[in-house]
């Protein structure tokens, strides 16, 4: 068995410290075989783990979204930010 090879991908800015961690080994022929991709966003203690490229394709697929030929990532809004807006707009 030969041991695991490591690619690291670092993205976006330093102080986020975004990173995608593939894990992977040769196969007896010489192919490269993907074991694992970690996925850490934000400084992450516990990474989004995937075990085939696809699976992390369908996970960026649905928190991303296009506006005007910009790709940007979608976040949840707090509960609490649309009880503020409430409240201001009463106003």
């Amino acid at each position: 068995m030969t041991p695991e090879n490591v690619y690291v991908f670092k993205f976006g800015r330093e102080e986020l410290n975004n990173r995608v961690i593939i894990k992977y080994t040769h196969t007896w022929t010489g192919r490269i075989k993907i074991n694992e991709i970690d996925l850490r966003l934000h400084k992450q203690k516990h990474p989004r783990i995937f075990r085939r490229e696809s699976d992390l394709l369908n996970y960026l697929k649905k928190h991303m979204s296009t506006e005007n030929g910009v790709v940007r990532i979608r976040r949840k809004r707090k509960h609490r930010a649309h009880k503020s807006r409430d409240k201001e707009t009463e106003k």
